[in-house]
């Protein structure tokens, strides 16, 4: 998620800084984004010199005081609430005054995880779609405390990218996880399991 996010940032014409947690998971960060760029040169939708252009733009860092020069940042851990917070309270330590603070979280309460920074205002949840850099629908999730300044950027951040947005409620698994498990909970209830005839 984190390269695929990455590239529909630097689609958008914004500089990235992609940080990691350690030299490995960078090089793998850095390989995927490459890798989504040299699949566009090789049908012909894109040249070597505009992705030379797109990736000056694009920075990697292993430090999280790299962010601080950031307008917003988007968290893409995996999904455990934990792991997450950790990563939140970096980001609050790190990130200028005044920068959003997003989380790329499916399913996650927005409230708890702005509830381990010092400025629950400026927390907000940005759910893309995998791939990020493709898929067209992007979650605006509204946790209770959020300032109208902070959802007014997702949305602007929402619409540079070309994004399809939707205002969610903090509701567990927000708006397309709840109708993916409305669909599973139907499509398990069409399925008669029936023990082998015996002969």
């Amino acid at each position: 998620m984190g390269a695929g996010i990455s590239v529909a940032a630097l689609n958008a014409s914004f500089e990235v800084v992609m940080v990691e947690r350690d030299e490995d998971s960078l090089k793998k960060g850095l390989f995927n984004v490459e890798k989504i760029y040299d699949r566009q040169i090789n049908k012909g939708r894109m040249s070597h010199e505009e992705k030379h252009d797109i990736m000056a733009r694009y920075f990697h860092s292993t430090e999280f005081s790299d962010i601080e020069h950031a307008d917003l940042v988007i968290e893409a851990v995996f999904e455990e609430m934990e792991v997450k917070k950790d990563v939140f309270r970096q980001l609050d330590q790190h990130a200028k005054p005044g920068a959003v603070l997003a989380s790329n979280t499916s399913y996650l309460n927005i409230d708890e995880i702005a509830s381990c920074t010092s400025r629950p205002t400026e927390v907000l949840g940005l759910h893309f779609f995998s791939p990020a850099n493709i898929m067209k629908l992007l979650e605006i999730v509204i946790p209770a405390e959020v300032g109208k300044d902070v959802v007014a950027t997702g949305f602007a951040l929402a619409k540079r990218m070309g994004k399809v947005s939707v205002r969610a409620g903090n509701s567990d698994g927000f708006i397309g996880n709840r109708i993916l498990g409305a669909y599973a909970d139907v499509a398990l209830s069409l399925i008669h399991i029936s023990e082998p005839t015996r002969r």
